[in-house]
């Protein structure tokens, strides 16, 4: 069912206790046949089109209220400039591919909050205190027409990680430019606070915030590639 048919969801309950047995018998076949009930009912004088679900919450029913398709706009109408049919490059395709899996996670709604009105409200006691209210600097204009290939591999590299993205060590015996022989690189050290932090330097954005959702640090899916690695190499560090 496409989302854009959603408006509202309720949780369901049964009527009484008698009712117990039927409520839990509908939630499990809905469940395991991973279908959902279409039905309209009348709420406050007015008829609705709902979907009945087994969410993911063992042994609950919720209740969502679908849009009319009448009621839904034509997009191509609403937006004007939609592209259209826009061809990419089989090479563009590919790197906005690998942006995509450079900065993947796991879905977690508890780590996103309302930061505007977190903002909203520190400035509001701020001004009832009498502290001074820097303004924000403005946006800054955009930039014209650009190299999309250039934006889409600079992306991508400052998404992955340094293993991925730094120079290539050059392997014993191989020659540099000019015809001369490499340095053989240092031995790292291979234990302690340095070596850990190499070891975490060295895995993707995915692989780092698999580590921290294991650990459970906070705040993780607004961190960076960096910052993971930082808040994995020190963890008592953050609240």
């Amino acid at each position: 069912m496409d989302p854009v048919f959603f408006d509202k969801t309720y949780f369901l309950g049964p009527r009484g206790a008698q009712y117990g047995k039927v409520y839990a018998l509908l939630e499990r076949a809905l469940a395991e046949s991973n279908k959902a009930g279409i039905a309209t009912f009348v709420m406050r004088g007015r008829e609705y089109l709902v979907a009945l679900k087994a969410e993911e919450a063992e042994g609950l029913l919720t209740l969502h209220t679908l849009h009319w398709a009448d009621e839904l706009r034509d997009p191509h109408a609403e937006v004007p400039d939609l592209p259209g049919k826009v061809e990419a490059t089989a090479a563009e395709v590919k790197m906005a591919m690998q942006l995509i899996d450079a900065l993947a996670m796991e879905w977690e709604p508890e780590v996103f909050h309302d930061s505007f009105r977190e903002k909203v409200e520190a400035l509001v006691k701020a001004k009832a205190s009498g502290e001074t209210v820097e303004k924000a600097e403005p946006a800054a204009e955009p930039t014209g027409a650009v190299d999309l290939m250039e934006v889409l591999r600079a992306s991508v590299e400052r998404a992955r990680s340094p293993k991925d993205t730094g120079d290539k060590a050059t392997s014993p015996g191989s020659r540099a430019a000019g015809g001369k022989k490499a340095p053989a690189a240092k031995k790292r050290a291979r234990s302690g606070p340095a070596a850990k932090g190499r070891e975490l330097m060295g895995l993707t954005k995915a692989e780092l915030y698999e580590k921290a959702a294991a650990a459970g640090i906070p705040g993780r899916s607004s961190m960076n590639h960096d910052q993971l690695a930082q808040a994995l190499s020190h963890p008592g560090r953050r609240k």
